[in-house]
């Protein structure tokens, strides 16, 4: 009787015991994968932390009281808010923008007047500045478009005489407008043609002084700025003779100074004036 062949069998029980251990660890591993997948996709899903923060929520012009309707509360990750940003309504209600506002835009405090510092106009006048209203016309006030907040340079026409020629120079540049007329931080609008403008500017006292004169002694005129650039830029003023072609600023003198004189002395030299120059010539002694 031929003998039982049992070496095969243990080798395929051994296989398939092998291939079911094999496969259960694949299965706890695939487990494992799957499981840490579902929790960091959780974790992709939960929102993240935000806080509560105030917004405008118009736009708000200097010099105008802020109210709650001005006020809308928005949520934000921490990360996107500046230190500065207000958190309460209490914090803005009442107290007033030292300049433009948009809508949207944060409510910093840098932004608003101090609260002890009142309301309208007073409130926004940075400290050691003044407030000067001066009188132009519409047409010196560039059509009429100037508003609260913007930056505005300004200039002066005086008149010449026999000894000076007539002049343009800026007088001051990047000033900050306070008011139109009455209007202290509305929203922007054309001002009415009809009547002669008011224009409040902010300025330091030693600037107030020259800026009065000014009004006093010649025609005002100013110049819309872009409400980003303050930038200071080096002028040289405007003169009639420099407009048509004339001389420079240095060389420049009237036709009473041009006036050629001569004057001969005992000794035979001639002088001769023209304007500031002085040339002597020795002329021949007679007989």
């Amino acid at each position: 009787m031929a003998r039982r062949n049992t070496g095969g069998r243990i080798r395929a029980l051994l296989f398939l015991l092998i291939s079911f251990g094999a496969a259960a660890v694949a299965s706890v591993v695939i487990y494992f994968v799957i499981t840490s997948y579902q929790r960091e996709l959780v974790t992709a899903q939960r929102p993240d932390e935000t806080i509560e923060v105030m917004v405008a929520a118009k736009d708000l012009g200097p010099g105008k009281t802020i109210v709650l309707d001005d006020l809308a509360m928005v949520d934000l990750p921490p990360d996107y808010v500046p230190d500065s940003v207000l958190r309460q309504p209490e914090q803005a209600v009442g107290r007033v923008p030292r300049e433009r506002i948009l809508a949207s835009e944060f409510i910093r405090e840098e932004r608003l007047a101090d609260p002890e510092a009142g309301l309208g106009l007073n409130a926004i006048i940075p400290r050691g500045m003044r407030a000067l209203s001066i009188n132009i016309s519409d047409g010196s006030a560039v059509s009429g478009f100037l508003n609260p907040g913007n930056y505005s340079d300004v200039l002066v026409t005086i008149e010449g005489d026999d000894n000076r020629e007539a002049e343009t120079v800026t007088l001051l540049q990047a000033v900050t407008v306070l008011a139109v007329n009455n209007r202290v931080g509305t929203s922007i609008e054309k001002m009415d043609t009809k009547y002669k403008p008011s224009v409040t500017l902010a300025v330091t006292p030693e600037l107030a002084e020259k800026l009065t004169h000014a009004v006093a002694q010649g025609v005002v005129t100013l110049t819309l700025r872009n409400d980003i650039d303050v930038t200071h830029v080096e002028t040289h003023g405007a003169f009639a003779s420099a407009l048509l072609g004339g001389q420079d600023k240095e060389k420049r003198i009237t036709v009473k100074e041009w006036t050629e004189k001569t004057r001969k002395s005992q000794d035979g030299t001639l002088t001769i004036i023209r304007g500031k120059g002085v040339s002597t010539e020795k002329t021949r002694q007679g007989p």
